[in-house]
């Protein structure tokens, strides 16, 4: 019994949740002409560090580029071209992700904590 609360513990933990709150209001700023967002502002969790992906990005491409163990959900940017994602990390794991629309362009981070939108 003990084994199986320890492999369903570690199943669960480190696990990249999907923010939708922080989704709605990235998507409300840019819907409002923002090309420069400051996610030190909008965010109220522990993180090291935010990467943003593009379409067909893999799990792994993600570790590589972040070095980082990344479980969670990945708003499907594996299989579909209409979305990017924002990934928090905090030291070795994932903790957070967000996924944004491709309607107002593509995004890139800079200085590790602005994301700014190129049209």
């Amino acid at each position: 019994m003990i084994v199986t609360v320890g492999l369903i513990a570690n199943l669960f933990a480190n696990r990249a949740s999907q923010d939708t709150a922080l989704a709605k209001e990235i998507d409300t700023l840019l819907e409002n002409g923002e090309t420069q967002i400051d996610l030190t502002r909008l965010t109220d969790f522990k993180w090291t560090q935010v990467s943003v992906f593009g379409p067909y990005t893999s799990e792994e491409m993600i570790e590589d580029s972040m070095g980082i163990k990344f479980k969670g959900y990945n708003g499907g940017i594996d299989i579909l071209d209409d979305r990017f994602l924002l990934v928090f990390a905090n030291d070795k794991y994932a903790v957070k992700t967000v996924v944004i629309s491709r309607r107002s362009g593509t995004y890139i981070i800079k200085g590790n904590k602005i994301l700014m939108v190129e049209q």
